[in-house]
């Protein structure tokens, strides 16, 4: 299953649980804390990131 296709199911599972709970859901799962709304295909990558535990790594260059 690739991105696209995982994030339309979590798009999906949200959509109901904020019916049922009478909000919104948005923001309060666990891998929620990883989120940058602004990935294409945010909660896919939270959960990436959540369950992984990646980190970003930044290349530092001298200037010359």
């Amino acid at each position: 299953m690739n991105f696209k296709e995982r994030q339309k199911m979590f798009d999906n599972e949200k959509w109901f649980d904020s019916i049922v709970a009478g909000e919104d859901r948005c923001g309060s799962y666990a891998f929620c804390s990883a989120c940058d709304k602004e990935d294409r295909n945010p909660c896919v990558r939270a959960m990436n990131r959540h369950e992984k535990g990646y980190i970003r790594i930044a290349t530092i260059y001298r200037k010359l």
